[in-house]
């Protein structure tokens, strides 16, 4: 156990990445089934198709993390569906979070995501944390009306509650009309990322914001000192954000919650922003290493 933070790797094995046949078949079951599905509905589906057995079995052998929350945390999120309410989860898409904005970036796997932070860039966009929920709930307002979704309800959009710890985050153009947003639950240790919307209408600006939002965002968090984002299931996103995902770094991993009864105070992660309010999606500075854009 590191930082509240348990891993089980007992064996090594091939682990299951997005794209992999397992992955896509494991993907195409998860969005068949209800959720929560009985152990009759995955027998009727192997009957099916016995290959089924082997996306399965790599589900079921993704390395565990066991993710301990304080009882506070957990009664304040209990009716939300992002929250850790449930005891275990499988298969759910999980960033390790980088604290080194040169080490995140580097390697061939990061280069789609370094050429969009360019985009971004070159067009001016800047990611910034934003301190109130009222400017941020102005952006959502913004962005939902652009993407003709009508009013979008759901946990974590309304004003927090009694012990809900919420980080809010937006990328804005050169005339700081709002390009994407995004919003995370904290948890201590680990971090919920429970709402990330951008305006389509303005495609393709608003995809690279996105790339330099959650960049900024992640870096935000693993400066503070979250280990962990959390997202959902890796398996029930759509073929588009199951690419996000795969571009930013995620894996897909199982989850096990321990809820543990405070008995007095525990050390906060940081709320201040990692450097400073803006960020315009620089991927490397002058000096700092090799650039290759």
């Amino acid at each position: 156990m590191r930082d509240g933070l348990t891993y089980r790797t007992p064996v090594q094995r091939r682990e299951l990445r997005y794209g992999s046949w397992e992955f896509t078949a494991a993907s195409d079951l998860a969005r068949s089934l209800p959720y929560s599905p009985g152990f009759p509905a995955l027998i009727g589906s192997v009957a099916r198709d016995p290959a089924l057995i082997r996306a399965i079995l790599a589900v079921w052998r993704l390395p565990a993390i066991d993710l301990r929350v304080r009882r506070a945390d957990f009664d304040a999120w209990l009716e939300s569906h992002f929250g850790p309410a449930r005891r275990g989860r499988m298969a759910q898409a999980v960033l390790e979070l980088p604290t080194v904005e040169e080490h995140y970036l580097t390697g061939r796997s990061r280069q789609a995501l370094r050429t969009n932070l360019r985009h971004a860039r070159d067009l001016g966009v800047i990611s910034d944390r934003v301190p109130a929920y009222e400017e941020w709930s102005e952006a959502v307002d913004v962005i939902v009306r652009a993407r003709r979704l009508g009013k979008v309800a759901g946990p974590g959009m309304d004003k927090p509650g009694p012990g809900q710890q919420v980080a809010y985050y937006m990328a804005r153009d050169a005339r700081k009309s709002p390009l994407a947003i995004a919003g995370v639950a904290l948890f201590g240790q680990f971090a919920v990322l429970f709402c990330m919307l951008s305006d389509r209408d303005r495609y393709p600006s608003a995809s690279w914001a996105r790339y330099q939002l959650h960049t900024f965002l992640a870096l935000d968090l693993g400066r503070s000192g979250v280990k962990h984002l959390l997202v959902g299931s890796a398996l029930r996103e759509t073929a588009g954000n199951q690419y996000f995902q795969h571009l930013l770094g995620y894996r897909a991993r199982n989850l096990r919650v321990d809820v543990i009864e405070s008995r007095g105070p525990e050390p906060q992660v940081s709320q201040t922003p990692f450097s400073g309010p803006r960020y315009s999606g620089n991927p490397y500075r002058p000096g700092s290493g090799p650039a290759r854009l």
